[in-house]
């Protein structure tokens, strides 16, 4: 049971890896994983520095996927930092004016974001390798 889960955590990784991977690159040619994309939001400069970001966070997933017992201290980076995402999700959600911006669409998209990453981080918690004594 315990080896399945460490398989499952390592999937999990990889998978949400390969996505920050997938969204750098729509983020850097200004696509779109959702359908309803405004390409009035797109700025080349922002968007340029949210590639960035994801590519080398897909980079720490896929290290700490290759040894999640091993890397643990980054793991529970990655758990605390999801939940300040999900935490800015929130914000984001209850202080934007999404019809002001021209792209009221992307409310929804923020909301569905953050319940994703809600999810992500349950999974994290449930899959996390525990303490041996």
């Amino acid at each position: 049971m315990k080896q399945n889960r460490l398989i499952l955590l390592k999937v999990l990784l990889v998978v949400c890896g390969v996505y920050y991977l997938i969204g750098a690159f729509c983020h850097f040619f200004g696509l779109t994983l959702f359908p309803f994309y405004d390409g009035r939001l797109y700025t080349p400069y922002h968007d340029t520095v949210i590639a960035l970001v994801a590519v080398i966070f897909s980079i720490l997933l896929f290290t700490i996927a290759r040894n999640p017992v091993k890397n643990i201290e980054a793991l529970n980076a990655i758990i605390f930092g999801t939940i300040i995402a999900i935490i800015f999700s929130l914000w984001i959600i209850l202080k934007v004016d999404f019809v002001q911006l021209g792209a009221p669409a992307k409310k929804f998209q923020t909301v569905v974001e953050m319940f994703l990453l809600i999810i992500y981080v349950v999974l994290l918690l449930i899959l996390k390798p525990r303490k041996v004594k």
